[in-house]
């Protein structure tokens, strides 16, 4: 999963890329579960699940 180990933003003079995509896609999955009645834990669970879930699916598409 290469794709999800890139920066969401490619700021070429900085050292510190911030937030890679597969992070920034569990931060947005974690946003719409937190008020589903789970745990945190499983709340970050799920999210991870999900972003990972999204950049395989992405893959596939751009070797499609």
């Amino acid at each position: 999963m290469k794709n999800g180990k890139q920066p969401i933003l490619d700021n070429q003079f900085e050292d510190n890329k911030g937030l890679t995509k597969r992070e920034y896609f569990a931060a947005m999955a974690m946003q719409g579960t937190m008020t589903s009645g789970y745990s945190v834990n499983m709340i970050a669970e799920i999210a991870v699940k999900m972003a990972d879930a999204l950049l395989a699916e992405l893959e596939k598409t751009e070797k499609a």
